[in-house]
């Protein structure tokens, strides 16, 4: 090789090193957690376990496919077998669920250190759940639930998308359901105290009555979509009697799909034939799609859009029918039928409610 050829080929082949450490460079990611923590990933995770319950889902609704997650809270996995997401990604049934023990969020430390994670999402508090995580060598990314406010979980939504590269798929779901509660805040504007139906919303109702209270998310849309939560001053996970439900009086009830308590459950309790919502029929079980419809999730703006129609039909005019088509195939590619819109809606349980005609298709 002559001199010319020698310098040509050291020039390419630094070239070849400067576009080498531009690539590094620029998929290096740094995750800063709600608690402030950065974390530095030399790329999107492939490996991720999941302990926040809703995560899962997001997870997957946020990549568009279930590959990434390896492990996840057994309720995640119990709302993947009985909601909608077990149609779109039968594959994440597979995932293991045995990452959890003894508590509600306590890390099962053997398990999910088996599966070889790039990076564990727990929630931060109590701080020893995660303490346990790093000190066996893990990369920990802290989120947070309380207080349970819409800008807490879209700043979780972001998080969640940094981990696997889908930063600005994030930023356009979290402008569409900031549009959609714009239309909302619109829609219920200026309405007086008299005019705001009581509402309760209960996650339980079968084995004990455990009404939403202050601290919830339940409570955020509630207010939102221009309803009074009759639980406000009750402690997140307190539990109450019929008597006070009687007491309150709601207007509306909505019943979780935590549980599979139905409408029909409350509708039978004698002891509330005389509560307003009961009488009135207004009655109505959560739906349950790529996940549950109560805490914040990816589909939260369905979540304000239904909860709107059914407290405020003469004020509210949505296509919920068009919006979850449009949210389904910009988060899973999946195109709903009227059938599967029906299933997800709780139709079967729903449809003789008073106003639930409004979701027909």
């Amino acid at each position: 090789m002559n001199k010319r050829g020698v310098l040509l080929w050291a020039v390419w082949l630094m070239g070849l090193v400067v576009v080498t450490s531009v690539h590094l460079t620029w998929a290096q990611i740094r995750v800063e957690d709600q608690r402030g923590r950065t974390s530095e990933l030399p790329k999107p995770a492939e490996r991720i376990v999941t302990i926040p319950m809703p995560m899962a889902s997001m997870t997957m609704a946020l990549d568009g496919d279930s590959r990434r997650i390896v492990g996840m809270h057994p309720s995640s996995h119990q709302s993947i077998q009985e909601g909608f997401l077990r149609r779109i990604f039968p594959e994440a049934l597979a995932i293991p669920a045995d990452v959890t023990r003894g508590g509600m969020f306590t890390p099962n430390l053997e398990s999910i250190l088996a599966l070889r994670p790039d990076v564990v999402v727990q929630w931060t508090e109590p701080a020893d759940l995660i303490r346990a995580l790093e000190g066996a060598g893990l990369t920990v990314v802290g989120l947070i639930n309380s207080p349970p406010t819409q800008e807490i979980h879209e700043r979780n939504l972001t998080i969640v998308g940094e981990i696997i590269g889908q930063r600005e798929r994030v930023a356009q779901l979290i402008r569409t359901q900031q549009a959609i509660r714009q239309r909302i805040e619109a829609a219920v504007a200026g309405l007086a105290v008299s005019e705001k139906p009581r509402v309760l919303y209960l996650r339980s109702v079968r084995h004990s009555l455990n009404p939403a209270g202050r601290n919830s998310y339940q409570d955020f849309w509630i207010r939102l979509t221009g309803g009074i939560n009759v639980a406000d001053f009750v402690d997140t996970n307190m539990a109450v009697n019929l008597e006070q439900i009687m007491a309150w009086n709601p207007q509306t009830i909505f019943v979780g799909a935590f549980d599979d308590a139905t409408p029909d459950d409350v509708m039978r309790h004698a002891s509330l034939a005389g509560v307003d919502a009961v009488r009135h029929r207004r009655v109505y079980k959560l739906p349950h799609g790529g996940y549950r419809w109560d805490p914040g999730s990816h589909e939260s703006h369905l979540t304000w859009q239904w909860a709107t129609m059914l407290l405020h039909p003469k004020r509210a005019r949505f296509d919920l029918r068009g919006s979850m088509r449009e949210t389904y195939r910009f988060l899973y590619h999946y195109e709903l039928m009227d059938a599967d819109i029906d299933e997800i809606l709780q139709v079967p349980l729903n449809g003789a409610m008073t106003g639930y005609a409004a979701f027909a298709q």
